[in-house]
């Protein structure tokens, strides 16, 4: 298994900040979340750099990962970033790939491994959360669909892949809704914050 973690964005809906780097407590978002991806016993984990490239690699310091820089990370949205890190990835022996926000610090290890277990269980070639009626992420994608990712014009989503084949879709359904809380809003980091605390977050 492998990870790409999205960091590459210029927090244009925070207000000046990288959300990336706000604490969550007490360690930065994105390493909360690559954190919670090598806990979850990820053995590749790339993140994927763009806007203040330094400062998330300077984030990410002595962590067992991989960077990969996305030149067109201003004009490319996220879609760019994950086709980076598709082809960073081809050269590793990685049989799936886990595609995943540098913005959801909620993300527990156990979402991770559940989605690990229904791919291992050919439940699907592609699996996704679902709280409610409502596909969060991470989203885990077998090799083999990996050239289709890559194959998506420019402007499209990676959601179009699943949306024209949905044969290989399998959801996941969980009970939190931390796959789909990002922190992409002053408002919305403080309530995730707030949520930490309560559940007893401590440093990773």
């Amino acid at each position: 298994m492998a990870a790409i973690i999205l960091a590459a964005g210029m927090s244009s809906r925070y207000g000046g900040a990288n959300k990336l780097l706000l604490p969550f407590p007490d360690v930065p978002v994105v390493r909360r979340v690559a954190q919670t991806a090598l806990d979850a016993g990820i053995g590749y984990v790339a993140v994927v750099t763009g806007h203040d490239r330094e400062r998330i690699e300077a984030a990410l310091a002595n962590m067992p990962l991989s960077f990969v820089h996305n030149p067109r990370y201003r004009e490319g949205e996220m879609l760019s970033s994950v086709k980076a890190g598709l082809v960073h990835l081809q050269g590793s022996a990685a049989e799936a790939a886990f595609i995943v926000p540098g913005d959801q610090p909620l993300l527990s290890v156990g979402i991770f491994q559940r989605m690990r277990q229904a791919f291992e269980q050919r439940c699907g070639e592609i699996v996704a959360p679902r709280f409610g009626a409502v596909r969060g992420h991470p989203v885990l994608i077998a090799r083999r669909w990996w050239p289709a990712a890559l194959a998506l014009p420019d402007g499209a989503q990676m959601r179009a892949l699943l949306r024209a084949n949905p044969q290989v879709v399998a959801h996941l359904l969980v009970n939190t809704d931390a796959v789909l809380l990002d922190v992409d809003t002053p408002e919305a980091y403080h309530l995730a914050l707030e949520r930490a605390r309560r559940q007893g977050l401590g440093s990773g």
